[in-house]
């Protein structure tokens, strides 16, 4: 009988507060702003959401408080379709919040810590990880866990892949034995300018397969992105769309892409339909924009078909 294919998803729901400014300050400087919205976010949620509107199974993990507003931000996941049965609850914590501040063409996002506490994976949750297709995480939330690098290497010879999603705020040049350990890597541009320092891209992505990875992939906003792979490589363009809100298209291209890999597309086709889906959330408000179906996905596909060639 076949494995069932499932994917777990690790990282911090949060309440995104939004606000308007003119501009972004310099430092030291003050800048008026104007609260217009609250949502349901996060990264790793944004990108579950994204996996579950795709028809994957998709878990959700973290560790929460008990409070109304944590409440709140579970019926919201469930409601997409993710299940939150693995989620562990401690009392002890605060509330999780971003604050994004959209100022004209672009947006700041200032993620408020989380303060989780040293995470250890037992019982039914460990074989739910191991059993997994694809663990869909940061460098940053894999640190919570006691001895991460050896749980990941539990976790890879029991057949799950490792994929993270690599942002300059949450993993350093001390992370590389993390970097080392994962399957799939995604970076943006500014996050791959930070870890490949003096060394240029090509070099630093052969570094990185070296050490064991296998796709790497670099998010390049409304110029596309460029995937590599140690025998490979793909340069695919964006559709550009007007911008209603940007927030969560790394999530929604991050999340389309892996659900390609999911259903065995190679690293072409995968792109094109991540970066398709990508720019077509950026039409949408709220960070789960790119929540959508693969038909209505494919439909765009054919309809930009000369601009993503």
């Amino acid at each position: 009988m076949d494995k069932e294919r499932y994917i777990v998803a690790v990282g911090a729901v949060c309440t995104d507060e939004y606000y308007t400014a003119d501009e972004w300050p310099v430092e030291g400087n003050k800048s008026l702003v104007k609260s217009v919205d609250e949502k349901v976010g996060g990264m790793i949620p944004n990108a579950a959401c994204v996996f579950a509107g795709y028809g994957v199974k998709t878990y959700y993990y973290d560790v929460i408080n008990h409070s109304l507003k944590s409440q709140k931000l579970m019926e919201d996941l469930q409601s997409y379709g993710l299940d939150t049965s693995p989620v562990v609850y401690d009392p002890t914590l605060p509330d999780t919040k971003c604050i994004i501040v959209l100022t004209p063409g672009d947006r700041t996002i200032l993620v408020v810590d989380a303060q989780k506490p040293v995470l250890e994976l037992t019982g039914d949750r460990l074989k739910l990880f191991r059993n997994a297709s694809y663990i869909y995480t940061t460098v940053y939330e894999m640190k919570h866990f006691k001895n991460p690098v050896a749980l990941i290497k539990d976790l890879k010879a029991h057949g799950a892949q490792i994929v993270f999603d690599v942002e300059v705020s949450n993993c350093n040049e001390d992370d590389l034995e993390l970097f080392k350990c994962a399957d799939v890597l995604f970076f943006n541009e500014y996050s791959l300018e930070r870890f490949r320092g003096s060394l240029d891209e090509e070099t630093y992505v052969q570094k990185l397969f070296d050490s064991g990875v296998k796709i790497i992939t670099v998010t390049l906003g409304e110029k596309g992105s460029v995937t590599y792979t140690p025998t490979d490589r793909n340069r695919t363009k964006a559709v550009c769309f007007d911008v209603v809100d940007p927030t969560g298209a790394g999530d929604t291209f991050n999340s389309s892409f892996v659900r390609c890999l999911l259903e065995g597309m190679d690293i072409h086709s995968a792109a094109r339909f991540a970066n398709m889906a990508a720019s077509y959330s950026i039409t949408k408000p709220g960070p789960k924009g790119g929540v959508n179906s693969v038909k209505n996905v494919e439909t765009l596909i054919k309809k930009y078909a000369e601009v993503l060639n």
